[in-house]
């Protein structure tokens, strides 16, 4: 099996087509339902160019809508720079540009006195809708109707894992600006063939989870890869085992959900923790991380954290730096040239396999290449 060709990574013109075909359908994590802890709470979402805000209503539901006036187009919510989290006065977005004000259904409610239109509907006018599910206390979004509801997807993925309500924010989300296409990083965090060479410490695992080595019970579904890993023998999972030892009642070992298209949960003994890549512009993307566990926790509940957490924060950041590498790389091959994925890549086949299901191929082998245009040359012209 090959690869994506290496215009995929590189050709502006295809961001709208994955926009349309791949993240407007599919569900995105926005935040965890203690978040949103009271009505008028609201966060700020944005993904594939779309903007969204979800509200806490005063009868306890969550509602959502694109995140954009329908007078001129102002964005509604701005939101905390690092959390995206705000609040709404009476559950009410109102625009910073004309004051324009929706109730928390998305209705029309008021528009400043001195602002006339003709023959105006003010139902019409109402905040688009769009689509929120939750799952044991994580909450998602999506911009059109998915395939398929998230409750099927992770019941069938992740159907043993516990309730995560009662869980709570443990750091504040880190946000890094990754130099790769979005599909690059997903497909590095899905690569375990480069584990060996890229970071010697390590070992090979799918979905790179640092301080578990991969196990088995590895497992593709249509829109969600399953694997289990256990501690190995490296410095971090030495000292996670050593924090451990006072706890005999926690199974030593972590447990990975990979959503199509963009997110990576891991489910270890110490919480909960996200990975979401988003795209950018072409040749850019942003590496989201959240980290979510139960409220009270020991002294060695505490170390457990930081340990697993300092690792992660180094790693993330050899992946930028390693994911830039390649992009760079990648803008000096052919449009159309691809790589061979080796068999034991289960992950790595069944991203390339979700990605053409849903893309359409190049229309020609002189797409762009590292950004322009190649020309072609007669051999007497190279001569």
């Amino acid at each position: 099996m090959r690869g994506l060709p290496a215009s995929w990574y590189l050709d502006p013109d295809r961001a709208p087509l994955e926009d349309s075909a791949i993240f407007a359908p599919s569900w995105q994590f926005v935040c965890h339902v203690s978040d949103l802890p009271a009505p008028g709470t609201a966060v700020r979402f944005d993904c594939g160019g779309r903007s969204a805000v979800v509200l806490r209503t005063r009868a306890g539901s969550l509602q959502g809508f694109r995140n954009v006036c329908r007078h001129r187009g102002a964005r509604l919510v701005e939101g905390d720079a690092h959390t995206g989290l705000a609040f709404c006065i009476d559950g009410r977005l109102r625009c910073p540009y004309h004051g324009w004000t929706y109730d928390e259904s998305g209705a029309l409610v008021s528009i400043p006195a001195g602002q006339h239109f003709e023959e105006f509907d003010a139902d019409a006018h109402s905040l688009h809708p769009l689509h929120i599910a939750q799952w044991r206390g994580l909450v998602f979004a999506a911009f059109q109707a998915p395939r398929q509801a998230v409750e099927q997807v992770l019941d069938a993925a992740a159907g043993t894992w516990p309730d995560l309500t009662s869980m709570r924010r443990v750091i504040e989300p880190r946000a890094t600006p990754c130099a790769a296409d979005w599909k690059l990083a997903c497909e590095h965090t899905l690569d375990t063939a480069h584990v060996d060479i890229a970071r010697p410490a390590l070992k090979p695992r799918l979905f790179a989870p640092l301080v578990f080595e991969r196990g088995g019970g590895d497992a593709l579904h249509a829109t969600a890869a399953v694997a289990t890993g256990t501690l190995g023998d490296t410095w971090s999972s030495r000292m996670y085992r050593q924090l451990l030892r006072d706890r005999q009642s926690t199974p030593a070992c972590a447990e990975y959900v990979y959503l199509w298209p963009n997110l990576l949960l891991q489910l270890a003994p110490d919480g909960l923790s996200i990975l979401q890549i988003l795209p950018g512009a072409t040749g850019h993307s942003t590496l989201r991380e959240l980290r979510y566990a139960a409220p009270a926790a020991s002294r060695e509940m505490r170390l457990l954290r930081y340990t697993h957490q300092r690792v992660r924060r180094q790693a993330y950041a050899a992946d930028a730096r390693l994911l830039a590498r390649v992009q760079q790389g990648l803008g000096m091959l052919e449009a159309d040239a691809t790589g061979p994925i080796a068999t034991g890549e289960v992950g790595l086949r069944w991203f390339a396999e979700r990605c053409r299901a849903r893309l359409p191929a190049p229309a020609s082998s002189t797409l762009p290449i590292g950004g322009r245009k190649r020309r072609r040359t007669t051999p007497s012209a190279r001569a």
